[in-house]
């Protein structure tokens, strides 16, 4: 008992150390600006800051037509209330066409295995891909999304989402890029679910930045439900800001208490904006994989969060 203990909590220290390596380095071999921000960004203080002596860059961005929009019913004033409070508004949902445009691009474009670019398979060919190359795949990410799928191009410039990231930003928002990918269903490891996202954590993309999330499957509990710690954007512990990823969920919920823990369900379509300052995590799928889409909008483009790769990089698997 006590060696698997230790086991755990060694593989928790070594996946922590590697992953703070992993991001110096990518950080001073590719954008060292990117790594000072993912060093200070954390800090409230810094935020405030940023956003105090660059308010000259804001831009007349209140002027938004936003009549030619999938959300003409979303009332921004109540959507920026809830971020500001809570770090989250549920209910941006798409229409049915849009999903099921989407879901047919998914069906009929490669995805990548672990993000790999080598690993392109479509996704009923995941458990044959497998098995011929004898590993296994956690996530599967799609690449260059709005240059393949008009859907997902004209979504990312939808003029009430241009709208609401305004708003929460103060800023003229830029679109950072999209990430669409599948959470395969399974059990996993502690470091599996550090790369897949699904231990609780918090992301440092900028200063100041907003996601919105579409589900394009039907999820529960048992299918990769988000879950969102609300409020946690506003109020960390001193440890939470040294130490962002792979948090225990107990120390989780003795710090921010239970009733902040939001666990997301909805059907095909279901979508939500969220600060991801706020911690969150996706649930490990047990029973069905999850297909979800992913847009985000800061005030600064570091150009390392889109999913652009060159063609010729890309190799799909037969």
């Amino acid at each position: 008992m006590f060696s698997k203990f230790l086991n755990k909590r060694l593989e928790r220290f070594f996946v922590k150390l590697y992953e703070s390596w992993y991001e110096n380095y990518k950080g001073l071999t590719k954008n060292p600006r990117w790594l000072l921000m993912r060093k200070t960004a954390r800090f409230k203080i810094i935020r405030s800051l940023v956003r105090y002596f660059f308010r000259d860059r804001v831009k007349s961005y209140f002027t938004i037509n936003t009549s030619n929009s999938y959300f003409a019913d979303i009332d921004v004033d109540k959507v920026i209330n809830n971020l500001q409070s809570q770090g989250l508004y549920l209910g941006i949902n798409l229409p049915e066409s849009v999903v099921q445009e989407i879901v047919e691009f998914a069906k009929a474009t490669p995805c990548y295995g672990n993000r790999q670019p080598e690993f392109g398979f479509f996704h009923h060919q995941k458990e044959y891909i497998e098995t011929q190359l004898g590993k296994r795949f956690v996530v599967a990410n799609y690449f260059n999304t709005a240059l393949l799928c008009p859907a997902i191009k004209k979504l990312q410039n939808d003029p009430k989402l241009l709208a609401i990231a305004a708003r929460y930003l103060n800023a003229q928002p830029v679109h950072l890029g999209n990430d669409m990918w599948w959470s395969f269903a399974g059990d996993l490891k502690y470091h599996q679910k550090s790369k897949a996202a699904q231990l609780f954590h918090y992301d440092l993309d900028d200063y100041h930045f907003l996601k919105f999330f579409f589900y394009l499957t039907d999820v529960d509990e048992q299918s990769g439900s988000h879950v969102c710690v609300c409020g946690s954007h506003n109020n960390k512990k001193m440890s939470h800001l040294w130490q962002r990823n792979g948090e225990r969920e107990q120390d989780i919920i003795d710090y921010y208490g239970l009733k902040s823990l939001i666990s997301i369900c909805g059907k095909a379509g279901f979508g939500f904006a969220e600060d991801p300052l706020c911690f969150h995590k996706g649930i490990t799928p047990t029973h069905r994989d999850r297909l979800i889409l992913q847009i985000e909008f800061a005030t600064t483009d570091y150009r390392m969060q889109n999913d652009f790769q060159e063609a010729d990089l890309l190799k799909c698997l037969q």
